[in-house]
């Protein structure tokens, strides 16, 4: 067993890699008619000269197109590029722990650049490998070098089981072993070395045949990263085909392929219809074993290494039924060849299970009284379906197929995916034109938690996807920005770039990358759009260490224009603040001219106006941070809403008087015409009396 190589160095720069803050730079370059020969039209990407006119096939790796590079730091040893699919997730977990790392069996992988790719006319990740010396293994439709069987242990299980080991050490699975991607290590032939495992999420290039009987029903972007036991299964798959001398299977149809590994199981189907070298026969049984509990690990693959007498596999032949269950047409032996059947045939398979014709044929034919219990349960709920009856038709339909083949893909009219590929079936679905209905259904109709109640003994990583898939269901039936399928889709695709229309061609898959995509951005945005959506909501939402739900919850209401532009500006705000960068021109000036709204906050006018001059100051900074913290000073928010409740008390006051004088006038009148009433009286009298008392006194005299 060869023990990982791992360069100088190598452990910074995978550090390094880990800590990218800000989107990679990528200079393009000019053309240069001289570089390789005819090779005229290239690009410059980080350390690499891509010539984009030479096109390398043999390394392609299903929709991803492999091109000649030149390291620029390195004279000897050649290079290829491996361009991504945007519309595919990378393994970015992969991506980050393979690069600048040597692993005997494994291609190297040199560098990764987000960069612009010319046909594309947007960005995409690119790989960066080292070429292999020697050619492919089993190239298709070519005669293969042969593998003398003496050596093929030194040739090519060791190489392969010290790169399933190191990637297992490190709690990944590599889902990308397979004949036909094999590579000589160098011209001699003396090792093999496997090719790129990182540009698509796992399982998504492997032929049907690779895949094991309970991932093999998903469809390829809902396979799943699996466990290292998938990876054991396609070693043995490829062992097998690397000793017959062509893919096992490969004149069958998938369906045909599907039907004789259910039926027969996998290693019975491979020697039922090819010839395997007799050396080569007992690893790939012990690989190829159906029960994950019998199927050989490492210690089984040394000991057979060794020479010693490896744990004998049992029969894995699932059991048959005495008798076949029909489904439209076509009779069906054993519970997991019926739940295929039964995916296939939606519609039709609802009659045999509603009137407990399949619970009979479990009790009777296979003699399995737990499930006929559990099928019999399924079928009573569908009394209780309620108004919508053709839903909870569908629900017994899916918990059927979980109930007949408990390990296998969550099946729901034409979804098909594994719980641990839910994420990149629905990214797959939104950006190949279905869109997140499909996911929604099966989230919504709690399709899952029914799988994982079947699920028997305790297993970490089934224990930790029932964790992640808690909070879905509450995603999905929130409508507000920051949640809904595009929140799903972030928290469980880490590696899913941004899909907003606004930034989704500058491939932002780190949050750091986030707000410079948005400043390229805001040069051609219209500028009344808000800078924030519900994809860019939900990234921030997932991706930002701090919690933004108070934000979130204040989108929930746009009519609210105040409490609605403060979240947005906030979560801009909390993003340079963590990650920067720290000047921000354009997308600074576009938040300025969408603040209006915040400012409403204060009620003085004054204070108002102050802000408002402060402004445009601090957009020319580029600093968003500064533009929140003027209009969220709770200093001087407080001291606004003191002054506001001392004026709106003093005005209450004068309103007060104001009303009690105008309300009172006519009392105030009448008594004005009593008092002048008395007033006159007294007057007249008292000018009576003093003329009286001066006639008087002038007859005495």
């Amino acid at each position: 067993m060869q023990k990982q190589d791992v360069s100088d160095g190598a452990d910074e720069q995978a550090a390094a890699a880990d800590n990218k803050d800000t989107m990679p730079s990528a200079g393009l370059g000019g053309e240069d008619p001289t570089a390789l020969g005819s090779g005229g039209r290239s690009i410059e990407i980080g350390n690499f000269r891509v010539f984009s006119d030479l096109r390398l096939p043999e390394y392609d790796m299903g929709n991803c197109k492999a091109y000649a590079a030149d390291n620029l730091r390195r004279e000897e040893g050649g290079a290829f590029a491996l361009v991504t699919d945007p519309s595919i997730p990378t393994r970015y977990d992969l991506i980050r722990f393979l690069t600048g790392v040597h692993i005997g069996g494994q291609i190297d992988l040199l560098d990764h650049e987000i960069a612009p790719w010319p046909p594309f006319d947007q960005k995409t990740m690119m790989l960066f490998y080292e070429k292999p010396a020697g050619g492919r293994v089993l190239v298709p439709g070519e005669k293969q070098k042969k593998i003398d069987e003496h050596d093929f242990s030194k040739i090519v299980i060791e190489p392969l089981m010290n790169v399933l080991q190191a990637v297992a050490e490190k709690g990944l699975t590599h889902r990308n072993i397979r004949a036909d991607n094999l590579f000589f290590e160098g011209p001699m032939a003396e090792k093999v070395v496997v090719g790129d495992c990182c540009s698509a999420p796992g399982g998504f290039n492997q032929p049907l045949v690779y895949e094991t009987i309970s991932r093999m029903t998903a469809d390829p972007a809902g396979r799943g990263l699996g466990s290292v036991l998938d990876d054991l299964y396609a070693l043995g798959m490829t062992i097998a085909a690397l000793g017959i001398g062509h893919t096992p299977l490969e004149k069958l149809r998938e369906q045909d392929i599907i039907d004789v590994k259910l039926s027969k199981g996998s290693f019975q189907a491979i020697v039922m219809n090819e010839k395997l070298p007799l050396a080569l026969i007992e690893p790939v049984r012990g690989l190829l074993c159906d029960d994950p509990e019998e199927r050989w690990g490492f210690a089984e693959l040394h000991a057979w290494l060794d020479g010693r007498r490896a744990k004998p596999v049992q029969s894995n032949t699932e059991r048959r039924a005495a008798r076949s269950q029909n489904i439209s047409g076509k009779d069906y032996y054993t519970a997991r060849s019926l739940a295929q059947g039964i995916s296939k045939n939606w519609v039709n398979a609802l009659a045999p299970l509603r009137d407990g014709t399949v619970e009979n044929w479990l009790r009777r034919g296979l003699s399995d009284n737990d499930r006929a219990k559990h099928m019999a349960e399924a079928t009573r709920q569908l009394q209780w379906g309620g108004a919508d009856k053709r839903a909870a038709e569908d629900i017994l339909v899916a918990k059927s197929i979980i109930i007949l083949d408990p390990t296998g893909a969550i099946r729901f009219k034409g979804f098909s995916a594994m719980v641990d590929g839910l994420g990149t079936m629905l990214s797959y679905d939104v950006q190949h034109g279905r869109g997140p209905q499909r996911f929604a259904d099966v989230v919504m109709r709690d399709i899952p938690a029914f799988w994982f109640g079947r699920q028997v003994g305790y297993n970490a990583e089934v224990q930790k996807l029932q964790q992640a898939y808690k909070n879905l269901r509450y995603y999905v039936q929130q409508q507000s920005a920051g949640y809904g399928y595009e929140r799903c889709l972030y928290a469980m695709v880490r590696n899913q770039h941004c899909l907003s229309p606004m930034i989704e061609k500058s491939y932002v898959v780190n949050i750091g990358q986030l707000l410079p995509a948005l400043e390229k951005a805001s040069e051609t945005l219209p500028d009344d759009a808000w800078p924030i959506d519900r994809h860019i909501a939900a990234f921030i939402a997932t991706r930002l260490d701090d919690d933004v739900e108070p934000q979130l919850l204040a989108l929930q209401n746009p009519a609210d224009e105040v409490e609605y532009s403060r979240a947005i500006i906030s979560m801009l705000a909390l993003v340079q603040w963590r990650h920067g960068p720290d000047n921000l021109q354009n997308l600074s000036h576009w938040v300025a001219r969408l603040m209006e709204p915040a400012v409403k906050v204060f009620h003085s006018k004054a204070r108002r106006e102050r802000v408002e001059h402060e402004i445009p100051k601090l957009a020319k900074r580029g600093n968003l941070v500064e533009l929140y913290n003027l209009i969220n000073d709770e200093q001087e928010r407080r001291k606004d809403q003191t002054e506001f409740i001392s004026a709106v008390e003093q005005y209450s006051e004068s309103e007060s008087e104001v009303f009690d004088l105008e309300s009172s006038g006519p009392a105030r009148l009448e008594l004005a015409e009593k008092v002048g009433q008395q007033a006159a009286a007294f007057a007249s009298t008292m000018i009576a009396l003093l003329t009286v008392s001066a006639l008087f006194l002038m007859h005495i005299w």
